[in-house]
């Protein structure tokens, strides 16, 4: 199974144990593949560097450096605007439409209320863990 997963469930899994961890251990033990692409990564690294996180760049490089081990670095080509309230988090459904995704996991409300686009189920780290323990 492919995921796209958004920016914040990535900070939160780098900072927190919570269901966020969880989907990136499942992504470090290969039981599901991450397509992430450069704009993902560059807006993970503008806000993980915000004081208020305290993350130090070791820690920020090791994450990054194990998460893409395993992923599908994708160039989407496809300009998506369906996100009208937040055109920024179209690069999170651009990035899923070209790496064949079939599901966003996600904390950010905007991209939540689409709740699917295109058959990419849009969905939070806790919901896509309760969804793959019943698979």
């Amino acid at each position: 199974m492919r995921v796209t997963i958004d920016t914040n469930v990535l900070v939160s899994a780098l900072g927190w144990n919570g269901a966020e961890a969880a989907v990136i251990e499942m992504v470090l033990e290969s039981k599901i593949e991450l397509c992430i692409s450069a704009q993902i990564l560059s807006e993970f690294y503008k806000v993980v560097k915000y004081p208020r996180f305290g993350f130090t760049e070791q820690e920020i490089d090791g994450f990054i450096g194990r998460l893409l081990t395993g992923a599908a670095l994708i160039n989407p080509v496809q300009s998506i605007n369906a996100v009208l309230a937040d055109p920024d988090d179209n690069k999170i459904i651009e990035c899923a439409v070209a790496g064949e995704s079939s599901c966003i996991i996600t904390g950010d409300r905007h991209l939540s209320q689409l709740v699917e686009y295109q058959g990419i189920e849009i969905m939070r780290a806790v919901d896509f863990l309760q969804k793959i323990s019943r698979q």
